[in-house]
């Protein structure tokens, strides 16, 4: 069988396809993995033959032979896709877990940052891109945090996984100001070793587009025999108008499609927890949403006491005479350095 090729980053591709249709070798097995590799060649299995080495517009592809094998890997924007043929599952198998692996290692994260892939719907596709984010760890950020709603984030934080738990949601509400954000990022910190985090910049459009919903929770990236794939972690903040009471008179069925994911068949065999933030009260809310049994974790984003203000802020000064959030004390601690004595602001984000 002829292999047409389109375009050069095609090449690779086609090598392999032409090894599985040749019929010498007929298993195939896939992976990906984030974060900048320098050298592919370093990740080739010892004594492999370069087949091809590609370089073009920031990509680098590399096909590399061993008797019984053929391995590509493609970088791009700091992806790393590596597919593996060869002529029986064990070895192909063994193969592609050490490639994964070395490039795991090599493209590990400095202490405190995590690379998180950024996805965003452009139309007819969802592009999605890495980056590294500075992501603290739970014990450093806890003391942010209001007695109840850090004792309502321990567990999550320092669960080792989630293969036993019920619910695949995880729903925080709260002001805006109250660390929702930093949260999500000590989050990502904490399963780290076990879980990708993705981030949807595009919430209206994760609601809207079902195969840009699939994509992200990587539906077409399942694999039945594939044990050690990483969790997703599908992160979508500021989701308010999606998750009302009137959701499904305003959006139809995207809020069903999103819950199904989480608990329902379209969800079954995927390895995915999505994170949901939203500034509304949690009596404002769809009752499908807290049902009993689907949410992982549901947790209220409180302002600190006055006591658990004046602690955070370390007693200088007067001690606030009511709740306040996390981005008022930012903003008062930094008054206190300037030498302002006006009352804190509304905060932002945090």
């Amino acid at each position: 069988m002829d292999v047409v090729v389109s375009r050069p980053a095609d090449v690779g591709e086609a090598l392999v396809a032409r090894a599985l249709t040749d019929g010498l070798l007929t298993v195939q097995r896939s992976g990906s993995t984030t974060g900048a590799v320098p050298d592919l060649a370093a990740l080739a299995p010892s004594g492999a033959l370069t087949v091809l080495d590609q370089r073009s517009a920031g990509s680098h592809a590399l096909v590399v032979e061993l008797p019984g094998l053929l391995v590509r890997l493609s970088s791009y924007r700091e992806v790393l896709d590596v597919d593996v043929v060869g002529e029986d599952v064990a070895t192909t198998e063994a193969c592609l877990r050490q490639v994964l692996g070395s490039a795991r290692e090599a493209a590990r994260q400095p202490d405190g940052w995590v690379r998180m892939r950024l996805w965003s719907y452009r139309g007819d596709y969802a592009d999605m891109s890495t980056r590294q984010v500075l992501a603290p760890s739970w014990p450093a950020v806890a003391g942010n945090y209001a007695a109840p709603t850090a004792t309502a984030l321990a567990p999550l934080m320092t669960a080792p996984d989630v293969d036993d738990r019920a619910g695949r949601l995880v729903l925080w509400h709260g002001a805006p100001g109250t660390g929702k954000t930093t949260a999500v990022r000590a989050l990502a910190q904490q399963w780290s070793s076990w879980c990708e985090p993705h981030y949807v910049t595009d919430p209206e459009k994760l609601f809207a587009e079902t195969a840009y919903l699939l994509q992200v929770a990587g539906v077409d990236d399942v694999d039945d025999d594939d044990r050690q794939a990483p969790w997703r972690l599908v992160v979508a903040e500021d989701c308010d108008e999606y998750l009302r009471a009137d959701a499904k008179q305003r959006s139809g069925a995207s809020l069903g499609r999103l819950l199904n994911l989480c608990d329902g068949i379209l969800g079954h065999g995927l390895k995915v927890v999505v994170l949901l933030t939203t500034n509304e009260d949690l009596g404002s809310l769809h009752p499908a949403i807290t049902r009993p049994g689907r949410c992982l974790s549901q947790v209220d984003f409180a302002p600190l006491s006055p006591a658990e203000a004046d602690a955070w802020l370390g007693g200088a000064g007067p001690t606030p005479t009511r709740p306040t959030t996390l981005a008022e004390l930012y903003a008062l601690r930094e008054d206190r350095r300037s030498g302002s004595t006006g009352p804190p602001e509304q905060g932002g984000y945090l």
